[in-house]
Protein backbone atom coordinates (compact mmCIF):
# COMPACT_ATOMS: atom_id res chain seq x y z
CA UNK A 1 0.00 0.00 0.00
CA UNK A 2 1.25 3.49 -0.75
CA UNK A 3 2.55 5.82 1.70
CA UNK A 4 0.84 9.42 2.55
CA UNK A 5 4.51 10.49 1.98
CA UNK A 6 4.53 8.80 -1.41
CA UNK A 7 1.30 9.88 -2.45
CA UNK A 8 2.13 13.58 -1.68
CA UNK A 9 5.29 12.93 -4.16
CA UNK A 10 3.34 11.45 -6.82
CA UNK A 11 0.32 14.70 -5.79
CA UNK A 12 3.16 17.15 -6.24
CA UNK A 13 4.01 15.32 -9.81
CA UNK A 14 0.75 15.50 -10.94
CA UNK A 15 0.51 19.01 -10.02
CA UNK A 16 3.68 20.27 -11.80
CA UNK A 17 2.73 18.19 -15.58
CA UNK A 18 -0.69 19.67 -15.55
CA UNK A 19 0.64 23.00 -14.54
CA UNK A 20 3.33 23.10 -17.35
CA UNK A 21 0.91 21.43 -19.74
CA UNK A 22 -1.52 24.79 -18.68
CA UNK A 23 -4.28 22.46 -17.13
CA UNK A 24 -7.00 24.56 -14.89
CA UNK A 25 -6.34 22.09 -12.30
CA UNK A 26 -9.81 22.71 -9.94
CA UNK A 27 -11.93 24.15 -12.91
CA UNK A 28 -10.76 27.93 -11.77
CA UNK A 29 -8.33 29.75 -13.92
CA UNK A 30 -4.38 28.02 -13.51
CA UNK A 31 -2.97 31.19 -11.53
CA UNK A 32 -5.00 30.83 -8.89
CA UNK A 33 -5.51 27.60 -9.38
CA UNK A 34 -1.38 27.22 -8.86
CA UNK A 35 -1.38 29.12 -5.90
CA UNK A 36 -3.88 27.22 -4.26
CA UNK A 37 -2.02 24.03 -5.13
CA UNK A 38 0.99 25.33 -3.48
CA UNK A 39 0.10 26.13 -0.53
CA UNK A 40 -1.57 22.47 -0.03
CA UNK A 41 1.79 20.90 -0.99
CA UNK A 42 3.43 22.74 1.68
CA UNK A 43 1.21 21.20 3.98
CA UNK A 44 1.32 17.88 2.85
CA UNK A 45 5.36 17.49 2.44
CA UNK A 46 6.42 20.22 5.60
CA UNK A 47 5.33 18.09 8.89
CA UNK A 48 3.51 15.84 9.15
CA UNK A 49 3.70 15.88 13.42
CA UNK A 50 0.66 18.94 12.93
CA UNK A 51 -2.70 17.25 13.62
CA UNK A 52 -4.08 20.59 13.13
CA UNK A 53 -3.07 21.61 9.94
CA UNK A 54 -3.67 17.40 8.33
CA UNK A 55 -6.95 17.80 9.85
CA UNK A 56 -7.67 21.06 8.40
CA UNK A 57 -6.56 20.16 4.42
CA UNK A 58 -8.44 16.96 4.78
CA UNK A 59 -11.66 18.48 5.58
CA UNK A 60 -15.28 16.61 3.55
CA UNK A 61 -14.28 20.37 1.70
CA UNK A 62 -10.59 20.43 0.50
CA UNK A 63 -10.89 16.47 0.01
CA UNK A 64 -13.92 16.74 -2.34
CA UNK A 65 -11.61 19.81 -4.15
CA UNK A 66 -8.51 17.56 -4.36
CA UNK A 67 -10.33 14.73 -6.07
CA UNK A 68 -11.77 17.51 -8.15
CA UNK A 69 -8.05 18.25 -9.18
CA UNK A 70 -6.76 14.85 -9.19
CA UNK A 71 -9.48 13.84 -11.66
CA UNK A 72 -8.96 17.17 -14.14
CA UNK A 73 -5.42 15.95 -14.28
CA UNK A 74 -5.92 12.21 -14.87
CA UNK A 75 -8.32 13.38 -17.51
CA UNK A 76 -5.26 16.17 -18.82
CA UNK A 77 -2.84 13.69 -18.86
CA UNK A 78 -5.15 10.63 -21.01
CA UNK A 79 -5.39 13.88 -23.49
CA UNK A 80 -1.83 14.62 -23.41
CA UNK A 81 -1.11 11.16 -24.00
CA UNK A 82 -3.98 10.78 -26.55
CA UNK A 83 -2.65 13.64 -28.43
CA UNK A 84 1.16 11.79 -28.26
CA UNK A 85 0.03 9.18 -29.93
CA UNK A 86 -1.79 10.77 -32.42
CA UNK A 87 1.61 12.54 -33.60
CA UNK A 88 3.60 9.30 -33.07
CA UNK A 89 1.29 8.20 -35.87
CA UNK A 90 1.14 10.63 -38.51
CA UNK A 91 4.83 11.06 -37.90
CA UNK A 92 4.87 6.77 -38.39
CA UNK A 93 2.91 7.41 -41.29
CA UNK A 94 3.77 10.01 -43.34
CA UNK A 95 7.40 8.23 -42.77
CA UNK A 96 6.75 4.95 -43.55
CA UNK A 97 4.88 6.08 -46.91
CA UNK A 98 8.37 8.03 -47.91
CA UNK A 99 10.73 5.11 -47.48
CA UNK A 100 8.28 2.60 -49.07
CA UNK A 101 7.90 5.30 -52.30
CA UNK A 102 12.11 5.50 -52.38
CA UNK A 103 12.61 2.00 -52.30
CA UNK A 104 10.50 1.55 -55.03
CA UNK A 105 11.81 3.82 -57.39
CA UNK A 106 15.63 3.10 -56.13
CA UNK A 107 14.89 -0.27 -57.03
CA UNK A 108 13.13 0.62 -60.76
CA UNK A 109 16.39 2.51 -61.60
CA UNK A 110 18.99 -0.20 -59.87
CA UNK A 111 17.59 -3.04 -62.09
CA UNK A 112 16.74 -0.44 -65.25
CA UNK A 113 18.58 -1.77 -68.86
CA UNK A 114 21.14 1.85 -69.29
CA UNK A 115 21.56 0.44 -73.01
CA UNK A 116 20.89 3.46 -74.74
CA UNK A 117 22.45 5.01 -78.17
CA UNK A 118 22.43 8.53 -79.97
CA UNK A 119 19.59 6.87 -82.30
CA UNK A 120 17.30 6.86 -79.07
CA UNK A 121 17.30 10.51 -79.70
CA UNK A 122 15.61 12.23 -82.87
CA UNK A 123 16.03 15.87 -83.68
CA UNK A 124 12.92 17.42 -85.53
CA UNK A 125 13.13 19.91 -88.25
CA UNK A 126 12.12 22.51 -85.90
CA UNK A 127 14.70 21.66 -83.50
CA UNK A 128 12.93 19.75 -81.13
CA UNK A 129 14.26 16.69 -79.77
CA UNK A 130 12.11 13.46 -79.30
CA UNK A 131 13.14 10.65 -77.22
CA UNK A 132 12.73 6.81 -77.98
CA UNK A 133 9.93 4.64 -75.68
CA UNK A 134 12.97 3.56 -73.55
CA UNK A 135 14.26 6.79 -73.24
CA UNK A 136 11.79 8.06 -72.40
CA UNK A 137 11.27 5.49 -69.64
CA UNK A 138 14.41 6.04 -68.53
CA UNK A 139 14.00 9.30 -67.57
CA UNK A 140 10.75 9.19 -66.10
CA UNK A 141 12.44 6.54 -63.60
CA UNK A 142 15.24 8.62 -63.05
CA UNK A 143 12.83 11.82 -62.29
CA UNK A 144 10.63 9.78 -59.93
CA UNK A 145 13.93 8.73 -57.86
CA UNK A 146 15.16 11.99 -57.79
CA UNK A 147 11.65 13.16 -56.34
CA UNK A 148 11.39 10.30 -53.93
CA UNK A 149 14.35 11.14 -52.79
CA UNK A 150 13.73 14.92 -52.34
CA UNK A 151 10.60 13.93 -50.11
CA UNK A 152 12.71 11.57 -47.98
CA UNK A 153 14.82 14.66 -47.34
CA UNK A 154 12.38 17.02 -47.10
CA UNK A 155 10.35 14.79 -43.97
CA UNK A 156 13.74 13.95 -41.99
CA UNK A 157 15.03 17.62 -42.55
CA UNK A 158 11.75 18.81 -41.07
CA UNK A 159 11.44 16.34 -38.45
CA UNK A 160 15.38 16.27 -37.61
CA UNK A 161 14.35 18.15 -34.35
CA UNK A 162 11.82 14.99 -33.43
CA UNK A 163 14.85 12.85 -32.03
CA UNK A 164 18.45 12.57 -32.55
CA UNK A 165 18.22 9.34 -34.67
CA UNK A 166 16.15 11.57 -37.06
CA UNK A 167 18.62 14.35 -36.83
CA UNK A 168 21.27 11.84 -38.30
CA UNK A 169 18.83 10.19 -40.80
CA UNK A 170 18.59 14.10 -42.21
CA UNK A 171 22.32 13.87 -42.28
CA UNK A 172 22.76 10.64 -43.97
CA UNK A 173 20.16 12.03 -46.53
CA UNK A 174 21.70 15.12 -47.15
CA UNK A 175 24.59 13.26 -48.12
CA UNK A 176 24.31 13.70 -51.89
CA UNK A 177 26.48 17.22 -51.56
CA UNK A 178 29.88 15.35 -51.68
CA UNK A 179 29.04 13.72 -55.09
CA UNK A 180 27.92 16.35 -56.66
CA UNK A 181 30.18 16.18 -59.20
CA UNK A 182 29.40 12.94 -60.49
CA UNK A 183 25.68 13.81 -60.65
CA UNK A 184 26.41 16.67 -62.47
CA UNK A 185 27.86 15.20 -65.00
CA UNK A 186 25.07 13.53 -66.09
CA UNK A 187 22.46 16.23 -65.49
CA UNK A 188 21.76 16.02 -62.30
CA UNK A 189 22.21 19.45 -60.08
CA UNK A 190 22.94 19.47 -56.39
CA UNK A 191 21.92 22.02 -54.15
CA UNK A 192 25.04 22.64 -51.94
CA UNK A 193 22.52 23.95 -48.55
CA UNK A 194 20.33 21.38 -48.73
CA UNK A 195 21.24 18.35 -50.70
CA UNK A 196 18.03 18.17 -52.60
CA UNK A 197 18.05 17.00 -55.98
CA UNK A 198 17.06 18.53 -59.66
CA UNK A 199 17.17 16.80 -62.80
CA UNK A 200 17.90 18.97 -66.55
CA UNK A 201 16.73 16.10 -68.90
CA UNK A 202 18.50 17.23 -71.80
CA UNK A 203 21.54 16.89 -70.28
CA UNK A 204 20.30 13.61 -68.99
CA UNK A 205 18.58 12.04 -72.22
CA UNK A 206 22.38 12.84 -73.70
CA UNK A 207 24.42 11.59 -70.82
CA UNK A 208 22.51 8.16 -70.88
CA UNK A 209 22.81 7.69 -75.06
CA UNK A 210 26.48 8.81 -75.01
CA UNK A 211 27.88 8.19 -71.66
CA UNK A 212 25.48 4.93 -70.83
CA UNK A 213 28.37 3.10 -68.50
CA UNK A 214 28.95 6.23 -66.50
CA UNK A 215 25.19 6.49 -66.48
CA UNK A 216 24.45 3.46 -65.33
CA UNK A 217 27.48 4.18 -62.40
CA UNK A 218 26.18 7.40 -61.33
CA UNK A 219 22.73 6.00 -61.58
CA UNK A 220 22.42 2.49 -60.71
CA UNK A 221 22.87 0.05 -57.95
CA UNK A 222 26.18 1.29 -57.24
CA UNK A 223 24.98 4.95 -57.40
CA UNK A 224 22.26 6.93 -56.36
CA UNK A 225 19.75 4.01 -56.49
CA UNK A 226 22.01 2.40 -54.41
CA UNK A 227 22.80 5.22 -51.60
CA UNK A 228 18.73 5.43 -51.68
CA UNK A 229 18.62 1.82 -50.80
CA UNK A 230 20.39 2.01 -48.23
CA UNK A 231 19.26 4.92 -46.57
CA UNK A 232 15.86 2.89 -46.71
CA UNK A 233 17.42 0.26 -44.74
CA UNK A 234 19.39 2.32 -42.11
CA UNK A 235 15.64 4.14 -41.57
CA UNK A 236 13.66 0.82 -41.44
CA UNK A 237 16.07 -0.66 -39.15
CA UNK A 238 15.43 1.52 -36.30
CA UNK A 239 12.21 3.45 -37.54
CA UNK A 240 10.44 1.99 -34.30
CA UNK A 241 13.10 4.08 -32.43
CA UNK A 242 12.88 7.53 -34.28
CA UNK A 243 10.56 8.65 -32.80
CA UNK A 244 11.19 8.85 -28.74
CA UNK A 245 8.49 7.44 -26.64
CA UNK A 246 6.12 9.25 -24.12
CA UNK A 247 8.62 9.19 -21.15
CA UNK A 248 11.34 10.33 -23.13
CA UNK A 249 8.78 13.33 -24.58
CA UNK A 250 7.83 14.22 -21.54
CA UNK A 251 9.63 13.29 -18.86
CA UNK A 252 9.36 11.06 -15.75
CA UNK A 253 6.06 13.49 -14.72
CA UNK A 254 4.22 10.70 -17.03
CA UNK A 255 5.57 7.45 -14.62
CA UNK A 256 3.66 9.08 -11.71
CA UNK A 257 0.57 10.44 -13.61
CA UNK A 258 -0.37 7.25 -15.40
CA UNK A 259 -0.64 5.61 -11.66
CA UNK A 260 -3.75 8.19 -11.08
CA UNK A 261 -6.51 5.59 -12.14
CA UNK A 262 -9.79 5.45 -11.57
CA UNK A 263 -9.53 2.78 -8.87
CA UNK A 264 -6.50 4.88 -7.31
CA UNK A 265 -8.39 8.32 -7.40
CA UNK A 266 -11.40 6.28 -5.26
CA UNK A 267 -9.25 5.52 -2.64
CA UNK A 268 -7.01 8.92 -2.37
CA UNK A 269 -9.59 9.88 0.09
CA UNK A 270 -9.57 6.47 2.12
CA UNK A 271 -5.44 7.81 2.47
CA UNK A 272 -6.26 11.07 3.56
CA UNK A 273 -8.51 9.95 6.57
CA UNK A 274 -5.84 7.65 7.75
CA UNK A 275 -3.67 10.42 7.90
CA UNK A 276 -6.09 12.31 9.30
CA UNK A 277 -7.26 9.75 12.47
CA UNK A 278 -3.29 8.98 12.61
CA UNK A 279 -2.19 12.43 13.08
CA UNK A 280 -5.39 12.91 15.89
CA UNK A 281 -4.50 9.33 18.10
CA UNK A 282 -0.76 9.95 18.08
Amino acid sequence: MATISSMANNTYLMYKMAQDNGLSLTGSSSTSSSSSTASTLAALTSSSSSSSKTSSLYSSSSSASDMQTLSSIKNGYAGLVSSYESTKKTFNTEMNSALSDLSSSAKTVANMNFSFSASDITTNADGTKTYSDSLTSAIKNVKQLVSDYNTALDFFSDNKSVSNRASALATEFSDTTYRSGQYSAIGITVDSKTGALSVDEDKLATALTTESDRAANTLGSNGLAGKAESHVALANFQKDKIFPTATQMFGSETTAASLYTGSTLLNISGYATTGNLLNMLF
